[in-house]
């Protein structure tokens, strides 16, 4: 799948705990991000 680069701002203290898990699950913060958002996706597919 083709990889769009979007710039977003989001909360520094989030941000902050979302690096400190990537790099507990040894995985790049930004997969972490886009899991995030397919799990949101999926939920809301799922209300519909």
């Amino acid at each position: 799948m083709a990889r769009k680069n979007v710039n977003t701002t989001i909360d520094e203290d989030l941000y902050l705990e979302i690096r400190m898990l990537a790099l507990k699950l040894k995985i790049n913060a930004n997969d972490l991000i886009e899991e995030g958002m397919r799990l949101v996706l999926e939920r809301e597919k799922e209300k519909n």
